[in-house]
This record gives structure tokens, C-alpha cells and sequence, in this order.
């Protein structure tokens, strides 16, 4: 009666044992920023976060740049970001205190690193700050280093390379950065690789197609470097498309706005119980659910110039991929601590058993041993929830002057800051805005 009173609380706890942790704590603080409150949301992030100088430190910098960077306070974000930058590269090796401590209890233990694209994500938040403020030169330091990072990730997984291997959104985004300071081949090439990654990786991983305004720009930069052998070859694969008026020419100017939409989808806890007649055990694993992407129409119109947002980034795809492919790994690690832990169970029951001379007080010792143990075993469901859900972008030609910024979601109209354009200047504006 009292085995199976402990196996029926056992199994209690697993259930009680999902409804708390981070994404929970952090929940309200997305809620605010969904409802345009991000500098309401930055207060509230500091009063709830658990850990902001500890295991999750790196976690709570990326949260406080990222609202930062979405209220404005520009200086706060790039420095909690750039904080966030070096921790994150001086967390590389094996913290084997840390292990320990995760193959007997979980990995919550672990400190938190991040994943692939977080980390990258930094330096586009970063590079979306500099941009904001006209900081071109150095939004490109930033892009570029996500490339740089994504080969030393994938290099160190050696024969187990994740999808994510490039990034088709921040070429595209580098090649805007480029056009804006002046450097048209430059541009040029990050387009065609821009082109290269949507074609491959990501309408095959993540459902993303090449955007057709991508190809009109590289049309229009083909033309505009002289790359005729190049710009013939664009025009037979695309009859029929033109580049148009979508470049500043004389008196004219460009806005480009890049479309921050809802919020990444929470991690979620899958438990894998096995009752034996006196042995508990769980695995618990991280996952996101496989969710059609929501729909999104919206539309930008300044000075009377109208434009569609196209998408160039589905982040919960992409990081439900990435998740994916860590789950061999996850699965190796959770599988050891499962042994850890029955190993510990049996000793306890060995030993309770030659202390106390009764086999059922060692029976009793080892079924509450691994009680504990399946209790304690919790999926890391930590990761960065201020990102967005979707990333989109219109590029609107409009004349000198200053001009109010209208932008249509889903039905839905708002009214933003004028956006001050010279003649020839392209202006970089980012919008969050909920799904």
C-alpha cells in the first residue's frame, strides 16, 4: 500500500513539476512588450527574473538588450548586448562541475549558453541598434560576425553539422547596409548570397521562399555594377520581372523597414515516465511545437507611397529546426542521468538495507531515491522570449523631407515616429509589432 502510495505521488510530482520555471517567470514581461510597453516591460523584467548574476545571467542580458533596443535606449541595449557578446564567447569548453551536478539532478544545473541562433541573434540585435542610429559601419561589423560564428559552430560538431549553417536574412539585411553606405558590389554579393541560402536551406528546412523584391534588387544591382553576363542569366530564369523605380535616385531617398512580428514560441516539457513494481524514472526533453506559421499581411505607406512587407525570417522555425537538431544530443545526455540515477538508487538501497539489517527498509530507501531523481529530472525549457516570432521587411522609395510612417498588420493601423530622409539617403527603421 505505501509503495504504491508512493508511486501514485510520484507521478504527481512529474505532472505539478512542468507547470513552473522561466518561461513562466518571463511571461509577463512578453505580454508587455505584445501590448507596446517595452520600457514598462524592462522594469518588470528586473523585478521577476530569477537569476541575473548567476547561471542565467547571459539569458537576463539578452532580455534587457532586447527590450532596450525596442524602447529606444539604445545605450542600454548595446551595452547589455555587447555584455552578452563576451560572456556568451568566453562560455566555450566544459564546465564539469556543472555536468556532474546535471546527471544528478537536470540540466537546469547547467549554466545557460544559449542556442546557435540566440547567439547569433545577439549580433543582429546589435547590428539593428547601430542601424537605428544611422551607425552603418558598425551594423556591419556586427552582421558580419554571424557568419563568422555560425562556421565555428558548425566546426565544432564536426561530422554533425546543424541546418543552420548560414543565414539568408542577415546577407539580405548586410546587403541593404551596404547599398545604404554606397557599396553597390559589396551589396551585390551578399544579395546573390542571400539568394543562394533561400533557394537551398531555408525553403527546404524552413518552409521561407526567396523573396521576389530579392530579386528585383539583384536585377537592379546587376544593372547598376554593370554585371551584364549576371544580369542576362537573372532575366531568363525571371521574364518578365523588372527592377523598376525601387532604388533612390535624384531628390529621392529610401525607408527600410524591417518588421518584427509576435513572439518566438515557448519551449515545451515532454516527459517519458516508466513505473516498474519499485523503480521511478523520467526523461524530460525540451521541444517546440510544430504550429503553421501565422499568417501576416502589412503594408508601409509614407508620403503617399505604399509597399507590402515580405518575410525574410521565420524564427520558430528555425528554432524548432535547431532544436531538432540537438536531440540526439539531448537525448544522450538525459540517458546517462538516467543511469547516474539508478545507479545512486541502488546503492542507496544497498546501503539502507546493511545499515537497517530489513531488505524492505532498503526496497523503500531505493523507490524514494528514485522518486527524487524523476522528480528532479526537468527539461531545460530556458531561452531567449523577447525574440520575435517572424521577421519582415518593406523597402518604400519616398522623396527629401520628413514623413510619418504608417504601417498596417493584419488589419490593424499604427502611427510612428516621422522618419527624416535626405536625398540619395536610405533610412533604416525597425518596428515590433504583435501577431
Amino acid at each position: 500500500m505505501v509503495r504504491r502510495l508512493l508511486l501514485f505521488s510520484a507521478l504527481l510530482l512529474l505532472g505539478l513539476a512542468c507547470a513552473t520555471g522561466y518561461t513562466g517567470t518571463i511571461r509577463p514581461v512578453v505580454g508587455m512588450l505584445d501590448t507596446y510597453q517595452p520600457q514598462q516591460a524592462m522594469v518588470r523584467l528586473r523585478q521577476v527574473f530569477p537569476d541575473s548574476t548567476g547561471r542565467d545571467r547571459l539569458l537576463y542580458l539578452m532580455e534587457l538588450g532586447n527590450l532596450a533596443r525596442y524602447a529606444g535606449i539604445h545605450q542600454v541595449a548595446r551595452a547589455a548586448l555587447l555584455r552578452a557578446e563576451s560572456l556568451s564567447d568566453n562560455q566555450r569548453g566544459t564546465a564539469y562541475d556543472e555536468e556532474a551536478a546535471a546527471l544528478l539532478t537536470s540540466d537546469l544545473a547547467r549554466e545557460f549558453r544559449g542556442a546557435d541562433y540566440e547567439k547569433v541573434f545577439i549580433n543582429y540585435a546589435l547590428a539593428a541598434s547601430f542601424a537605428s542610429t544611422g551607425d552603418y559601419e558598425n551594423a556591419l561589423v556586427e552582421a558580419r560576425r554571424v557568419n563568422q560564428k555560425l562556421r565555428v559552430f558548425n566546426s565544432d560538431y564536426g561530422e554533425n553539422p546543424n541546418r543552420y549553417i548560414d543565414d539568408a536574412f542577415i546577407r539580405y539585411f548586410m546587403g541593404i547596409l551596404y547599398e545604404a553606405d554606397g557599396e553597390l558590389s559589396d551589396a551585390l554579393v551578399s544579395y546573390r548570397l542571400a539568394l543562394q541560402i533561400y533557394e537551398g536551406d531555408y525553403a527546404r528546412n524552413y518552409g521561407v521562399p526567396v523573396p521576389d523584391r530579392l530579386k528585383v534588387d539583384l536585377l537592379r544591382l546587376a544593372e547598376a555594377t554593370g554585371f551584364e553576363s549576371l544580369l542576362s542569366e537573372y532575366h531568363e530564369r525571371w521574364p518578365g520581372l523588372v527592377s523598376g523605380n525601387t532604388a533612390p535616385g535624384s531628390g529621392m531617398g529610401e525607408i527600410v523597414i524591417v518588421l518584427e512580428a509576435g513572439s518566438i514560441a515557448e519551449r515545451q516539457e515532454e516527459s517519458y515516465p516508466v513505473v516498474t513494481d519499485d523503480r521511478v524514472f523520467n526523461i524530460s526533453l525540451p521541444a517546440i511545437s510544430e504550429r503553421p506559421r501565422r499568417h501576416l499581411i502589412a503594408t508601409a505607406e509614407i508620403a503617399g507611397n505604399r509597399e507590402q512587407f515580405f518575410l525574410v525570417q521565420d524564427m520558430n522555425a528555425l528554432a524548432r529546426q535547431n532544436l531538432l537538431d540537438h536531440a540526439g544530443r539531448d537525448v544522450l545526455r538525459a540517458a546517462a542521468r538516467t543511469l547516474v540515477k539508478a545507479g545512486v538508487s541502488e546503492l542507496g538501497e544497498e546501503i539502507a538495507e546493511e545499515a537497517s539489517g530489513d531488505a524492505r527498509v532498503g526496497d523503500a530507501v531505493g523507490l524514494v531515491l528514485s522518486i527524487v531523481g524523476a522528480v528532479t529530472d526537468r527539461a531545460d525549457l530556458r531561452a531567449w522570449l523577447t525574440m520575435p516570432a517572424q521577421i519582415h521587411v518593406a523597402r518604400v522609395p519616398v522623396p527629401e523631407g520628413t514623413w510619418p510612417l504608417n504601417i498596417t498588420v493584419n488589419g490593424r493601423a499604427s502611427t510612428h515616429t516621422p522618419v527624416q530622409v535626405g536625398p540619395g539617403e536610405t533610412v533604416l527603421v525597425f518596428v515590433r509589432q504583435s501577431l
